[in-house]
């Protein structure tokens, strides 16, 4: 009768070690995909409303994405762009450089919508 119980006891812990093994594996390759993530070094506050922030990186620039027009950037407050007036389909990259890399930083896109040809301006705030 004990060795009944022993091997109920057996299948019972292999049964829940396996589960806990699973849950373990799991949790770890979502810290690795980087779920657990709450913040970055560099944040934007507030966002862009038309353009949508890639990435930053301290000495090489901001990667943002032009939104659902084609727009032409006229000029840029806090960094630098080169070749403007700049051309942008939807979906292109723009990236600014020449940002100051400390502090809360003020970035300013004009740019005009060349189906309606009329100027916008799009503001953001780099936080380093």
């Amino acid at each position: 009768m004990n060795v009944k119980k022993a091997q109920a006891a057996m299948e019972y812990l292999m049964t829940y070690g396996w589960a806990i093994l699973i849950i373990i594996v799991v949790v770890a390759a979502l810290y690795a995909m980087g779920v657990f993530k709450v913040g970055s070094t560099v944040s934007c506050s507030p966002c862009f409303s038309y353009f949508a922030y890639v990435d930053y990186a301290s000495g090489q620039g901001l990667k943002i994405r032009n939104g659902a027009n084609d727009i032409n950037v006229l000029s840029v407050t806090g960094g630098t762009i080169t070749g403007l007036p700049l051309k942008a389909v939807p979906g292109d990259d723009i990236t600014i450089t020449g940002i100051a890399t400390s502090g809360k930083v003020p970035i300013v896109v004009t740019y005009n919508v060349t189906t309606s040809g009329l100027q916008h301006t799009d503001s953001a705030t780099i936080n380093q």
